[in-house]
């Protein structure tokens, strides 16, 4: 699964939209979250999910639903963001833009007023937000 995570940015549109129809596997939550250093309470706490509804599915490995795998593919979206705009402007060795990004998440944004990004995560138009933040903190137009 975790390959996954790092593919399906550069999957064609229609691939994305049929893995979103078909929700992905509900343990791609517990490899989201390792690989952003989240425990997997914390990802489904920062991504609004319904707690007892994810943790049955992943026990019995059935999908999540469409909104809820929009959320996970939203922010595999933002990590793919984040490492494109640090090999943009120099040197990515060593840098883990699934860390990182966890970190910015669930610090206080000023551009946010002081609110966290991961607070947005639970509606399309909040996760567009959170983006054009991390877009304009490239072009130094962040706060």
């Amino acid at each position: 699964m975790a390959d996954v995570i790092d593919a399906v940015v550069d999957w064609a549109p229609d691939d994305r939209i049929d893995v979103l129809r078909s929700g992905f596997p509900a343990g791609v939550v517990a490899h989201l979250a390792g690989r952003m250093g989240w425990t997997k309470e914390r990802a489904i706490d920062a991504l609004k999910l319904k707690r007892s509804t994810v943790l049955r599915k992943i026990k019995e490995a059935r999908r999540l639903d469409t909104p809820d795998s929009e959320r996970l593919m939203a922010v595999m979206d933002m990590i793919a963001q984040v490492e494109r705009m640090v090999t943009r402007s120099g040197d990515p060795a060593g840098f883990d833009a699934a860390l990182w990004l966890a970190g910015w998440l669930d610090a206080p944004c000023p551009a946010l007023g002081g609110q966290r990004p991961s607070d947005y995560l639970d509606t399309n138009e909040g996760i567009q937000v959170v983006r054009g933040v991390l877009a304009r903190m490239e072009s130094g137009a962040y706060a």
